[in-house]
């Protein structure tokens, strides 16, 4: 895995070639832990926060309507934080995968040119939360709202399915990237080495 990992870190640029299913899969397993890492990082001084103004609030005998604002107000400044992180950990995270999945789909024996659709989906993904963040604090004002009884989860799809987009990129990564090698050599070059 670190063999593969160290490739790939080396190659950010490369996009010819091939790269072995072992290869990619390992390299998209570090990303993504990392991602995951760093998320986790940004959101642990949120979750301490709301759970030190929930108890405050609790403590000193808030209604539901009270702590429901003092969590949101609380949470906006976080959240905005974590928008801001997220969209540049995805960004980055879409240019050091492009090119090991543009050498994954050489060795499946596809164009490169099919890593612009998970480019492109990332891509406006992350200016979508951008442009309607505000509006997503609202559902999220909403959702706490101790007499409102809807999903969170259902609001934010009801109201922007384009919210959505985002997925077709992973969902195309993952088809294309469990495809088998091509054996022997192809257009794109030799059977690829595995690290």
């Amino acid at each position: 895995m670190i063999n593969s990992v160290r490739y790939n870190l080396s190659s950010l640029t490369d996009f010819s070639g091939r790269d072995a299913r072992q290869t990619f899969w390992f390299y998209i397993l570090f990303v993504f832990v990392v991602q995951y890492a760093i998320g986790i990082a940004v959101a642990l001084p949120m979750i301490v926060g709301i759970f030190t103004t929930t108890f405050d609030a609790v403590s000193s005998g808030a209604d539901p309507d009270t702590l429901s604002a003092e969590m949101l107000e609380g949470m906006t400044g976080y959240l905005e934080l974590q928008m801001w992180v997220s969209a540049i950990v995805s960004l980055v995270a879409v240019l050091l995968v492009v090119a090991a999945f543009v050498r994954r789909l050489h060795d499946a024996g596809f164009s490169g040119w099919i890593a612009a659709i998970p480019v492109a989906t990332q891509i406006f993904s992350v200016g979508y939360s951008i442009v309607m963040f505000d509006e997503i604090m609202a559902i999220a004002a909403e959702s706490m709202n101790p007499a409102n009884p809807a999903n969170p989860a259902a609001m934010q799809i009801e109201a922007h399915p384009l919210s959505l987009v985002g997925w077709v990129g992973y969902l195309v990564v993952i088809g294309f990237g469990i495809l088998k090698s091509q054996h022997g050599p192809n257009r794109y070059g030799g059977e690829p080495v595995h690290h």
